[in-house]
């Protein structure tokens, strides 16, 4: 059978530059289930007026396919004097074959009809022409539209449809527009349209010539381009922001680089404003000089741009600029007249959440929690900690942060040094946010580590002892951010402190009603909400089994998880680990399913021994006890596993050579207790009886 390239544009109006990719995609891959096209050369392109979707060859026609349809277990289906019942009737029927050709299926579950049936495959241009305006019409956009008098909607009013075949044109209506062989070229430079043709290259390089870049990757490459050449003419080099170019890849077919600048006496605010309002505002990117400090210069990206209009295109950015940064200066300015120190008072009149009080509530149970963390983990911050603890927030009523909400934090760091507040204080503010997204990075300084600890434990708790807990569908307070913040903090920060202990210092701080209505289960639901969120952190990575077994053998040090997941990994590389990691999951579950397991082990005794081997195994746990302690003891848990590996043998012996679970009940018990010992020797680091096998 021939195949052919497929070919599909849709041209509209400029779509959102975050809708763009995401619909093409969408839309190719869609097509592709439709047509039942499973790999091969498949590829999607956006611009704002275009969406593309492309199969390198496809078929003129479907296969014939055969499919087999399960319907009711044979019992069901099938009479006792051999005839078919009304469910295989039914099913037959809905299968659209006749009883007749119903056959038996053996299956695990035991024996099942079913129904072979063949499928004759269809011409191309029928499913394309069928599918093409379904798809259009359930395109999950964000906002649709209509236009006219035109029942179906879209994101934006189409212009343009295109099916093509090789040669041949498939014909489809959506939106009272008509599928032909012609696109538009770029809307300025080239209003005129062109012939489409289904061979991408071609029909990249047609639209080439008529001043659309199809390609984002093609796009984005000239945008780097430019902004390299014009930073290189200024001296400098492009102030990297991946995001925003991404955003003018799908704000322009035709990307034209401009040089534009501002007057050098608005880099007296801080360049992070600058950055946020050209960049929110304006899709600009900004130029560091060669000792890394912002240059009054921007790269603008335009879409139309003619020689003799790149002056006034750059003037006209740079007058939005200055109006812009002049009002970030006056707010900066104005913001500076009062001590950072003097505006907490403020926060009392600013409501957090109702039932916990007033940011100022907030600020001082962050307070209470950061210093009984740091009088735990490090008392030598604690002064910079109170400090920054009483101004973490108190940017909050500024107006540069009214403005800019997304540099809360940040400004409250230059305020606090315009104050003469020191250094470690003014990071501590800036940083107490981080983690703010995934992929972020946690706080650098210790001070910023544990107000950013105190700070989203509070949330947590309050939340949780409110009820407003997140659900599948929902987390409107963040809850799970602030939850992988805290454990990846806690996790990669160094800090020797106890998740519980943390979580009780947040919990003692909530309002007394608030605590006492919450009940005695409120702490055990946020340290089961954050078990929760440190297994899924590191699942996709070790794997549930083995993530699961570590943090049920603890997690409270959550510095301890991640060491003990990779040595648990490395182990299970091991030609030995199947054998180790079976009899030590024997032992988990034995002493689990013990009545009295929670002090098993003390009640040992070396005379209830009968056997040599319960001796040898009691004799190397004892040997080998204080070399597992302090392996643990250092964080050296590879080698707390290489003490595990010497058991084994041991282990091997005792449960080849005894009856565990004997007649004698004394007995019994004290083998269980031997079993308990050896338990725990890996107590610390997994529960091995949570591993697969």
């Amino acid at each position: 059978m021939s195949t052919a390239p497929l070919l599909i544009e849709i041209g509209c109006e400029e779509l959102p530059a975050s809708v763009a990719p995401t619909a093409a995609q969408w839309l190719l891959e869609s097509l592709a289930a439709a047509l039942g096209v499973d790999g091969g050369d498949q590829t999607w392109l956006a611009t704002p007026r275009r969406l593309i979707a492309h199969f390198a060859a496809v078929p003129e026609r479907q296969p014939d396919r055969y499919e087999t349809a399960t319907g009711p277990a044979l019992a069901v289906a099938r009479a006792a004097d051999g005839s078919w019942t009304k469910a295989a009737e039914g099913f037959a029927r809905g299968q659209g074959v006749a009883v007749a050709d119903l056959v038996v299926q053996e299956t695990p579950k035991g024996a099942y009809v079913a129904a072979n049936k063949h499928i004759a495959g269809r011409p191309l241009a029928e499913v394309v022409a069928e599918a093409l305006p379904r798809l259009l019409r359930t395109m999950p956009l964000p906002k649709r539209m209509r236009w006219g008098r035109q029942p179906e909607a879209f994101g934006r009013p189409v212009h343009w449809l295109v099916a093509l075949h090789g040669e041949n044109a498939i014909e489809f209506t959506f939106a009272g527009v008509q599928s032909g062989r012609h696109v538009g070229g770029h809307r300025f430079y080239h209003p005129t349209q062109l012939l489409a043709r289904a061979d991408l290259p071609r029909h990249l390089a047609n639209l080439r010539d008529a001043h659309v870049l199809a390609d984002p990757a093609e796009r984005q490459a000239e945008i780097e381009r430019g902004i390299a050449r014009l930073a290189a003419e200024v001296g400098g080099r492009w102030r990297s922001d991946p995001a925003t170019v991404q955003t003018v890849v799908y704000l322009t077919e035709w990307p034209q680089p401009l040089l534009g600048a501002f007057s050098p006496e608005f880099l007296e605010i801080p360049p992070e404003v600058i950055f946020t309002t050209l960049r929110e505002n304006q899709k600009l990117l900004l130029l560091d000089g060669p000792d890394g400090r912002l240059l009054p210069h921007f790269v603008a990206v335009a879409n139309t741009l003619a020689d003799h209009s790149r002056a006034t295109v750059a003037a006209g950015n740079a007058r939005v600029v200055s109006a812009r940064l002049s009002d970030a200066r006056f707010f900066y300015r104005e913001d500076t007249k009062r001590r950072l120190a003097d505006r907490v008072a403020d926060l009392d009149a600013r409501i957090w959440l109702a039932g916990l009080g007033t940011i100022g509530d907030k600020v001082r149970r962050i307070q209470a929690t950061a210093d009984a963390l740091c009088a735990a983990a490090c008392p030598e911050h604690a002064q910079n900690v109170a400090r920054a603890a009483l101004l973490c927030k108190a940017d909050l009523s500024t107006k540069m942060v009214f403005e800019f909400p997304e540099l809360q934090g940040t400004i409250g760091s230059y305020y606090a040094r315009e104050d003469g507040e020191s250094e470690q204080v003014a990071t501590a503010i800036a940083s107490h946010y981080q983690p703010r997204f995934a992929g972020d990075a946690i706080a650098a300084a210790a001070a910023g580590q544990l107000l950013a600890v105190a700070d989203k434990l509070d949330t947590i708790a309050g939340c949780f002892a409110l009820g407003l807990l997140p659900t599948g569908a929902q987390d409107p307070y963040s809850l799970r951010r602030a939850a992988l913040g805290v454990l990846r903090t806690l996790g990669e920060s160094g800090l020797v402190c106890s998740l519980g202990h943390a979580v009780d210092s947040a919990v003692a701080q909530l309002p007394v009603a608030v605590r006492d209505k919450a009940g005695e289960g409120l702490r055990q639901a946020i340290l089961g909400f954050l078990r929760g969120r440190l297994v899924a952190l590191w699942a996709d990575r070790f794997g549930v089994d083995t993530t699961e077994a570590v943090v049920e053998a603890g997690f409270d040090r959550v510095d301890t998880v991640e060491p003990r997941l990779r040595a648990l990994l490395d182990l299970r590389a091991h030609p030995d680990f199947a054998a180790s990691a079976a009899a030590f999951k024997r032992v988990a579950n034995l002493v689990r399913k013990s009545a009295d397991a929670g002090d098993l082990g003390a009640g040992f005794s070396v005379q209830l021994c009968e056997k040599p081997v319960e001796h040898a195994l009691h004799a190397k746990v004892a040997e080998l006890q204080a070399h597992s302690a302090d392996a643990i003891a250092r964080g050296d848990w590879p080698a707390a596993l290489l003490t595990l590996a010497q058991v084994r043998p041991a282990v091997d012996s005792f449960f080849d050579g005894v009856l565990v679970m004997a007649d004698d009940g004394a007995v019994r018990r004290n083998r269980l207790a031997l079993l308990a010992l050896v338990a725990g020797l890996f107590a610390p680091i997994a529960e091995f009886g949570r591993l697969p096998g």
